[in-house]
């Protein structure tokens, strides 16, 4: 975050400088508070710096329903206070995410509980499917004419050698790191995309 995105009024914090690529968390019931409905919502406004208001009115909900959430998503170090202000008898704060990303530690996928990682990594699924859910019951982008220019859908099966396997993934991440965010999500012209990838060899 630079001194230009806050008015002259704002105070950034000390050391706090920009939110890092990605985090890796080495506990799993962490992933718990980011698949959170409310949560994960509450962490996609603050890619950008803004207030709790300033969230209430872009989640279009009372400021009251946020606040518990807010301090949660603070003890837990996912975002953390960039500025403040006064104003009157009160300051102010300005939140933003601590992290772009957040993943999953390596070392969780062989030292952790099976059935704790596959409910936890399940979550991940259910916040997707939540979320496409919403959009073809509520939205209209999926039921459009044109839905195919505008989106994909795709659930198969493939066959392959070790070498076009590991020739998939790599291009797959090559595509996920140059298609980050090139507009602010207040800008009236993003298009808010969800970007959900599972590849996975079966072994059962």
């Amino acid at each position: 975050m630079s001194d230009d995105d806050l008015d002259s009024t704002w105070e950034p914090q000390p050391d706090t400088g920009d939110p890092v690529d990605k985090l890796d968390l080495d506990d799993l019931g962490l992933l718990g508070e980011l698949t959170h409905p409310m949560r994960s919502r509450i962490l996609r406004s603050l890619k950008q710096p803004r207030t709790v208001a300033e969230v209430a009115e872009q989640l279009d909900m009372p400021v009251t329903r946020l606040y518990h959430h807010i301090n949660r998503l603070e003890d837990l170090g996912f975002i953390r206070v960039v500025a403040t202000r006064r104003v009157a008898a009160v300051t102010e704060r300005r939140y933003q995410v601590t992290a772009k990303s957040f993943g999953i530690a390596d070392h969780l996928f062989t030292s952790a509980d099976k059935a704790e990682l596959a409910a936890a990594l399940g979550a991940l699924f259910d916040v997707a499917k939540l979320q496409f859910q919403r959009e073809v019951e509520h939205g209209n982008s999926l039921r459009s004419d044109t839905n195919d220019e505008h989106s994909i859908l795709s659930l198969g099966t493939g066959y392959y050698s070790p070498d076009r396997r590991d020739e998939l993934l790599s291009r797959l991440r090559e595509v996920i790191g140059e298609f980050d965010s090139d507009l602010p999500d207040d800008d009236p012209e993003a298009i808010r995309t969800s970007v959900f990838i599972a590849v996975f060899p079966e072994t059962t």
